[in-house]
């Protein structure tokens, strides 16, 4: 009996330790384990022989990929496009309050329609008298193979330049303003007109007169002329009608622009305030650039057609 059951323990004793050996779990970190690990690189030289036998593929760094948002939207730069000068006609103004901030500012370059010049103004303001001045340049533009890259080389830097017309900038005087404001090329992109403003910022408007810049010919031969012809006609015709003196009221003279019928021919319209502000309609009148000859074409508003010469240069969100 007793040898029975010594056999019965032997045998459950090599059960136990098959099963045991079967079901040994193997542990990474023991001795055995780190010393058939590859052993860390110590120094340059060894590092420089294990990187011999770095596949070449294996060496290229791969490209930095950035995480996509998926509500990104990437932004598209503006387009560059020409657009026309003097679309709203007459409504051209100088922004005295921003002049009067930055204390002088140049305006954008207005193109000719054949792009040999383009001009530009530039205004002044003086804090001790309350004044402002203003000058009109006009420049040919340099060669280039393109419109656009004419417009976009055009510069002022290491050009002589010379005015073309200038207001208000031989003497100071308190609460003045003169402002020159370019109205539009002619179709033949002979002639330049701009209209002078002239004010008190304490009485408003006192005149507002036609220039006309000639670029005919060499460039030392242009000229510029003020028609104060324009205005004479207008109070001459309106005391005569009602025998009142425009000169001691408040009115202004609204240059549009070139005529699209007779490119010759620059129309205005002459208003007037009365003691309300209300505005009063002097006629639309027709000054003609070749002889100075003054029409008054309606005593009523009517529709006319002015041509729109001048080009610029816009950007257009996309």
């Amino acid at each position: 009996m007793k040898k029975s059951l010594g056999i019965f323990f032997i045998v459950c004793a090599l059960i136990y330790t098959q099963s045991a050996h079967a079901f040994k779990l193997h542990n990474p970190f023991s001795k055995k384990s780190r010393q058939e690990a590859e052993k860390m690189v110590q120094t340059k030289e060894e590092w420089e022989e294990k990187a011999k036998n770095v596949k070449l593929e294996e060496r290229e760094i791969p490209n930095y990929q950035r995480p996509q948002d998926k509500d990104f939207k990437p932004k598209t730069p503006p387009s560059t496009k020409f657009a026309k000068y003097n679309v709203n006609a007459g409504e051209r103004e100088v922004d005295i309050s921003k002049l009067k901030n930055k204390l002088d500012f140049r305006s954008q370059g207005v193109f000719s329609p054949n792009f040999k010049y383009m001009a530009y103004g530039e205004y002044y303001y003086s804090p001790s008298y309350d004044s402002v001045s203003s000058d009109i340049y006009v420049q040919k533009l340099k060669s280039g193979t393109t419109r656009m890259q004419k417009a976009l080389s055009a510069t002022i830097l290491n050009v002589k330049r010379s005015p073309a017309i200038s207001s208000g900038t031989d003497g100071f005087t308190n609460h003045l303003f003169s402002t020159l404001t370019i109205v539009d090329f002619s179709k033949d992109s002979k002639k330049l007109l701009v209209k002078e403003k002239i004010g008190s910022s304490a009485e408003g408007i006192f005149r507002n007169y036609v220039w006309i810049y000639y670029m005919q010919g060499d460039e030392t031969q242009w000229f510029p002329i003020k028609y104060t012809v324009l205005n004479e006609t207008i109070k001459n015709s309106y005391a005569r009608k009602t025998g009142l003196a425009l000169n001691n009221y408040r009115w202004d003279i609204r240059i549009l622009g070139f005529s699209k019928e007779n490119p010759d021919l620059v129309l205005c319209e002459a208003i007037a305030w009365d003691t309300d502000k209300k505005e009063i309609f002097l006629g639309l009148w027709g000054l003609n650039s070749n002889d100075a000859s003054v029409t008054l074409i309606s005593e009523k508003p009517i529709p006319v057609q002015i041509s729109a010469n001048g080009i610029i240069v816009k950007e257009y969100l996309p």
